[in-house]
């Protein structure tokens, strides 16, 4: 017998378009090879989705895919990701569970004495018992792990998963891994396979009271991190497992990625000249301290023009690694985020160079905290974005005593 394990999918991630149609490629090429392979089960802990409830185009891709799962008669469990996750179950994981195409594998509920109890689920074809939790926002997974009632889930016997989204301290690493993460000592032992979801790096670790605990890694590179992984070689794919009463292998299976350009760091236009765009994504990435002139003085758009001819799929430009001798931010600490923003204005003024007064020292400090406060103005109800954007900029325009129609 055999399942897959496969996550942090991050469907509808993408906005633009060559991205898009690689995005679900990939995705489309873990399915074939789940069929082809005739798995008799698929996990994913999390995150499918980037967001509970994608654009339509992503929702009319995803339904078609488990449809061709479904009459593949592979079942697909899932529990939430931090990205897809909805407290009130609105979410398209909830529309494909209705439909009956996926299983929602969290069955909780909360005893007198605020535990959290588990039900476990029995997949039908294997015998396989399984149980998990969804990955929540903003660092609560924690808070639920430790009111788990884990002595029930360990004391069931059988062949156990258990699925869960979250990082574990004791498998991080120096990159792949996103926000908190919570001891390994809050899952529940004993359980035979822990399908792990929300790293984007292959890991698989063995420890005494929990083997194999695994993490499949993004599919796809969707961040620009992962894409400066994906250029130093970083595999991408998803885990295959074949079991007994007892695993006997956990296969990681690599899945054709887009192949990325080296970064250009340095002296662009040679590097350029070494590197074939044609149908790739080429990742600029200018870093470094310029003796004189100011980062906005760089003008990388040609660049980004010439490997655009050449055929590049996307052009990926960062250079917030550059700085200036002409100009650099000073950090400043304070004991409120009021008091940092004003120490940082009152430490950084000073290096710029204005004839009107208003601009330079104190008063200067006081009008870049106005404009500061001006500029975080949060949209109104029902407010057209020209219209936010016009009243931002007319606001701004009255703080520095500007005409609106200056431009």
């Amino acid at each position: 017998m055999r399942f897959a394990h496969l996550s942090d999918i991050h469907l509808g991630f993408q906005k633009h378009e060559a991205l898009q149609k690689i995005e679900q490629q990939v995705f489309e090429k873990i399915f074939d090879q789940c069929i082809a392979r005739k798995v008799d089960f698929i996990l994913i802990p999390g995150d499918l989705f980037h967001v509970n409830i994608p654009e339509m185009r992503v929702q009319k891709f995803a339904f078609a895919k488990f449809r061709q799962i479904y009459d593949a008669e592979i079942p697909v469990y899932v529990v939430y990701g931090s990205h897809d996750f909805s407290p009130v179950s609105n979410s398209v994981i909830d529309l494909l569970a209705e439909v009956g195409y996926i299983t929602k594998v969290t069955k909780a509920t909360s005893s007198d004495d605020g535990k959290i109890k588990l039900d476990f689920l029995v997949d039908k074809k294997t015998g396989v018992k399984i149980a998990g939790l969804s990955g929540l926002k903003v660092g609560k997974d924690r808070e639920y792990y430790e009111k788990l009632d884990s002595s029930s889930l360990e004391a069931e016997l059988g062949f156990k998963i258990f699925l869960f989204h979250g990082g574990i301290s004791e498998m991080k690493t120096e990159s792949g891994m996103e926000g908190e993460h919570m001891p390994l000592s809050l899952l529940p032992r004993y359980f035979d396979y822990y399908a792990g979801g929300h790293m984007h790096k292959f890991n698989a670790q063995k420890f005494d009271d929990h083997p194999n605990v695994v993490y499949p890694g993004t599919p796809f590179a969707g961040y620009h991190s992962d894409l400066e992984d994906n250029a130093k070689g970083q595999k991408r794919g998803f885990v295959i497992v074949e079991f007994e009463d007892k695993i006997k292998s956990i296969e990681f299976i690599e899945i054709e990625n887009t192949r990325i350009a080296d970064s250009v760091n340095k002296e662009l236009q040679d590097k350029i000249r070494d590197v074939d765009p044609t149908q790739q994504v080429i990742i600029i990435k200018v870093q470094g301290e310029m003796t004189k002139g100011k980062t906005a003085d760089v003008d990388i758009s040609a660049i980004r023009d010439e490997l655009n001819l050449k055929g590049a799929l996307v052009v990926n430009i960062n250079k917030n690694q550059l700085t200036s001798k002409e100009y650099s931010i000073t950090e400043a600490k304070g004991a409120n985020k009021e008091e940092i923003e004003i120490n940082v204005f009152s430490e950084n003024i000073g290096q710029l160079r204005f004839e009107q007064k208003n601009l330079v020292g104190e008063p200067g400090v006081q009008l870049a905290k106005k404009l500061l406060a001006g500029f975080v103005q949060q949209k109104l109800e029902n407010e057209k974005n020209a219209d936010y954007n016009a009243r931002i900029k007319k606001n701004a325009f009255g703080i520095l005593g500007l005409d609106t129609d200056a431009s």
